[in-house]
């Protein structure tokens, strides 16, 4: 089975009592406006007897709003990862050029899709960035190239364009909300062969929903639509991400509230003497010391003794095994959580 961030179904104990920083979820919560809206609509039998709209034209319009997009440049689909697959088969591409370590699911969709994964490893020495001339020199004969941006599982920034590949192009925008203005979206809208996938659950809070979306020339949006089912997502999570892309003042605060919090949980990690990544995202990852415990038994123990469960990087690509984990940056009480439990594991302690 793959792994992935927020298996908090597979710990053996009631999901309540987990802290999860697994996964990279938004501690705010979804948008109240969001929370009363999936309320009331639950609750009216009749709205639950129609079928969603399956041209989710008012969440699409929300979110063209949201990212200055036209709407008929977006598409919606049960989540970002969801979309990669007509994408591919959009694309018709053969081999693929995705630097590692990356999201497990790039792999295993070219795998489905019969699309050659072709690995770019990222570097310990240059912090796992992308050195894009190095990057964009390796296509040799692949016809797509997938980055994630920021970097799952960095949080690092790209920090020059790779828009100018010559092959088609699929970025990743998964964590763009806290970056926003490294996102390429808008020249997405306009521009065939690249497309942009970005997820609405992580940065609204609300990941049971799976609701994500690509933006893309409006030529392809049809086509990728075409080989999505008729009612990809529910009426309800529509509506209720219609309402939470409009809170403006959600995002200022989210964005407000993650750097500050960051910035102090990354400085509290790195007193104990782990190696923090810098990280534009609402994610740190970490590198643990040759004395200290490896990432899987560090793991193991936060869960067991501590409720405590953090995101081993073991499954991720080009890692060396033991010596890496990812952690979510919540709010400031759940981080002091742990930094106490790292320290009473031993971390920090000669």
């Amino acid at each position: 089975m793959t792994v992935h961030g927020g298996d908090v179904w597979e710990q053996g104990v009631p999901v309540s009592e987990i802290l999860d920083f697994s996964a990279n979820i938004n501690p705010c919560g979804l948008p109240l406006a969001a929370r009363e809206r999936l309320i009331r609509d639950a609750a009216d039998s009749r709205l639950l007897s129609f079928y969603p709209d399956p041209s989710a034209r008012a969440l699409r319009n929300a979110i063209g709003r949201y990212i200055d997009c036209p709407p008929e440049s977006i598409v919606i689909g049960p989540g970002a990862e969801s979309l990669l697959a007509p994408i591919f088969r959009h694309l018709n591409c053969k081999r693929a050029l995705i630097p590692v370590p990356a999201f497990s699911e790039y792999r295993r969709v070219c795998a489905q899709e019969n699309v050659e994964f072709v690995p770019f490893p990222l570097q310990r020495n240059h912090g796992f960035r992308i050195s894009v001339p190095h990057f964009l020199e390796s296509i040799g004969d692949c016809d797509l190239i997938l980055v994630n941006n920021p970097h799952n599982p960095t949080g690092a920034l790209l920090t020059a364009s790779i828009l100018e590949a010559g092959v088609s192009v699929i970025v990743d925008e998964a964590f763009i909300d806290y970056a926003e203005e490294a996102s390429v979206v808008r020249e997405a809208a306009g521009r065939r062969g690249l497309i942009v996938v970005r997820s609405l659950t992580k940065f609204f809070s609300c990941p049971a929903l799976r609701v994500g979306y690509a933006v893309a020339h409006p030529d392809t949006v049809q086509s990728v639509r075409e080989l999505l089912p008729t009612w990809p997502v529910t009426q309800l999570a529509m509506d209720a991400l219609g309402e939470a892309v409009l809170d403006r003042e959600f995002v200022r605060v989210s964005l407000e509230e993650n750097e500050t919090e960051r910035e102090s949980l990354g400085a509290r990690l790195s007193e104990l003497g782990l190696e923090v990544f810098p990280s534009v995202a609402n994610y740190l990852f970490i590198e643990l010391a040759a004395k200290m415990p490896s990432s899987s038994e560090l793991r193991t123990r936060l869960m067991a003794g501590h409720r405590i469960l953090i995101r081993n990087c073991d499954s991720y690509e080009g890692l060396e095994s033991g010596r890496y984990f990812r952690v979510a940056v919540r709010s400031r009480q759940d981080n002091k959580r742990l930094v106490e439990a790292l320290r009473y594991e031993g971390i920090g302690t000669d």
